[in-house]
């Protein structure tokens, strides 16, 4: 069971339901001589919470300690499929009510303009949200379940959350975001069987397909086939914007970035030369990984940085 100090230290976001409503803000650190000062300002404003933060390349180069970051590096098929981005900061806003969100984006995005520039900003949404058990399960736009294998009660928090001595790691968590794009035309008009195949479940009742191909997504992810397994912490959501445009923000936490980066690394067909049939009707905008800071005393603890 978790102890008390466990429970207090993670942001509380990243293990909660997904809300009805989020928003994104990605930024990208302009202004180095105001950084102290806005990371300040962000530990009165991030409670954990309704904000969940995360902590890119430039600002981890500050840290003072070792820490289980690095920044995303493309290889092989993937500068193609998922190139490198820059982005510093990432924060993942969570309330059901649209209009608070916006005041709380626009409150931040001012706040932090001597520091950060805001390079994307991305609405996102439950779709066909329901309850399996004592987990919220949401679909992808493309109709199928998502993170059905995520883990269940306190194996959650064993995979997500970091159990260290160290104060300024303990709680804190590896965030790794990607935001695909998703072709709603080829959706369309692909018959049932091609979309199925691509994902490796049945469409209506999530099943696993018996005679899903080698591309199939459940296949080319599946955490128990890795050595040693990886498991992950998913809390993706999709998102649409103004021109009906849409796909899914993936997201997922958990102590390192192994987990993400061989299932990856296996979708991309780097293991073996077979791409997974997700980019059959997606592919990747960005790609981001982050550090997810523990909270100390009611604030983040960012003592491992030397400012």
């Amino acid at each position: 069971m978790l102890d008390a100090l466990q429970m207090i230290r993670y942001q509380k976001g990243i293990m909660a339901d997904l809300p009805a409503s989020a928003i994104y803000l990605f930024f990208q650190l302009e202004d180095k001589t105001h950084l102290k000062e806005s990371l300040q300002v962000l530990q009165k404003l991030i409670d954990g919470e309704s904000a969940v933060l995360g902590l890119g390349e430039q600002i981890m180069q500050k840290s003072s300690q070792k820490m289980p970051y690095h920044p995303y590096m493309p290889k092989g098929n993937q500068k193609k499929l998922a190139p490198a981005w820059r982005c510093d900061l990432v924060l993942w806003l969570r309330n059901s009510d649209q209009g608070t969100l916006m005041h709380q984006a626009r409150q931040i995005i001012k706040a932090l303009k001597d520091a950060f520039s805001c390079i994307d900003i991305t609405r996102a949404c439950t779709y066909e949200a329901s309850y399996k058990e004592d987990l919220m399960v949401s679909h992808d736009l493309s109709g199928f379940e998502d993170g059905t294998e995520n883990p269940k009660q306190d194996d959650r928090y064993n995979v997500a959350i970091i159990d260290d001595k160290k104060k300024y790691l303990h709680g804190g968590s590896c965030w790794a975001v990607q935001k695909w794009v998703h072709d709603f035309d080829w959706l369309d008009k692909a018959s049932l069987q091609a979309k199925e195949a691509a994902i490796g479940r049945s469409l209506s009742d999530n099943r696993e397909l018996e005679n899903a191909p080698d591309s199939a997504h459940v296949k080319r992810t599946e955490q128990e086939s890795f050595d040693p397994e990886a498991f992950m912490w998913r809390r993706s959501m999709p998102w649409i914007d103004d021109k009906l445009q849409g796909g899914l923000m993936f997201s997922c936490f958990a102590r390192s970035f192994y987990p993400f980066e061989v299932q990856f690394n296996r979708m991309t067909g780097e293991d073996d030369g077979v791409v997974d049939g997700v980019f059959k009707f997606s592919k990747i905008k960005h790609t981001t990984f982050l550090w997810c800071p523990p909270f100390f005393k009611g604030k983040l603890d960012l003592s491992f940085l030397s400012l």
